[in-house]
């Protein structure tokens, strides 16, 4: 890290007038009436990693869902096809329709989905998983084009505006496909229902932005609202890795409740870069995942 005196020293600026570490502002010399605006290291760190952050945006696809639905689409769906679709919400275009890539934007057909979804070997499962989505109006089929397409109601590809909206990074769901099961990825998926946005810690009311009235969730909180057992989440959630990192950090602080945190590196809410910058950066060390020698 550059060293301060110097700074100064090149600028021409006092060293009485030096800021504590985490304080911005003016400054008045007070010999010759002269202000100056200082940051200090730490801002000036942060500012470069928000830069690069924002310069590499366009390499990080994300699709967004819609948390006032979560719930709509956890009851139509077993847990299988939860995760089923949250691997399909990789594969949409900003019009909803699910395609290859945004490079091959090819509408997928059948054995497209079979073989995303590793279901080639069980075609009825995915019948029965669309047939469902169908039903439910969670997908839409196009007949003019023959083309399926993810209810932008629920899940989305583009800006959108308020709050109530988790966003994911499409590359690293489908690297999740590789090393977990749907139904893991389904309690992955209903946990976004408590995401808080300031924070990224799961909360009882996650639209919270005073830090001090945050209602932080229990393990018995989220066993109850993922429906299963606390000895399930323990052998399960808390194993979940993807692309290197875990997806959810249990952090304990003296005689506090234990709290939880979804990965900020693959969830986010609002905009990706300042989430990387303000909250990424410094809790990056609870989620990674270290390699046994």
């Amino acid at each position: 890290m550059t060293n301060i005196r110097n700074v100064l020293k090149v600028r021409n600026i006092p060293e009485n007038l030096v800021p504590l570490q985490g304080v911005k502002g003016i400054a008045r010399d007070p010999d010759t009436g002269y202000t100056y605006k200082y940051e200090s290291e730490i801002d000036i760190e942060r500012k470069k990693k928000f830069a690069k952050m924002n310069s590499n945006r366009k390499q990080n696809k994300f699709t967004n869902t819609n948390m006032d639905e979560i719930d709509y689409i956890c009851q139509s769906l077993t847990n299988a096809q939860i995760g089923y679709l949250m691997i399909l919400q990789c594969y949409i275009d900003y019009g909803g329709k699910l395609i290859h890539s945004q490079k091959d934007k090819t509408p997928l057909k059948t054995g497209d989905f079979l073989k995303i979804l590793g279901l080639e070997d069980k075609r009825q499962t995915f019948y029965d998983f669309k047939d469902k989505c169908l039903d439910k109006g969670i997908l839409i089929y196009t007949t003019e084009e023959e083309t399926y397409s993810i209810n932008k109601n629920y899940i989305f590809k583009g800006a959108f505006k308020g709050m109530g909206v988790v966003s994911v990074v499409t590359k690293d769901i489908k690297e999740g496909l590789k090393g977990n099961k749907p139904e893991e990825l389904a309690m992955v998926f209903k946990l976004q229902e408590f995401v808080n946005m300031r924070t990224m810690a799961l909360v009882k009311n996650p639209n919270e932005t005073d830090l001090n009235k945050l209602e932080f969730m229990k393990q018995k909180d989220l066993a109850a609202a993922l429906g299963v057992s606390a000895a399930y989440l323990s052998r399960q959630l808390y194993q979940i890795e993807i692309n290197g990192e875990y997806v959810v950090a249990k952090i304990k602080v003296g005689k506090e409740p234990t709290k939880f945190m979804l990965n900020p590196n693959i969830f986010f809410r609002g905009d990706y870069a300042k989430v990387q910058v303000t909250i990424a950066v410094d809790v990056a060390p609870f989620f990674k995942v270290r390699k046994k020698n």
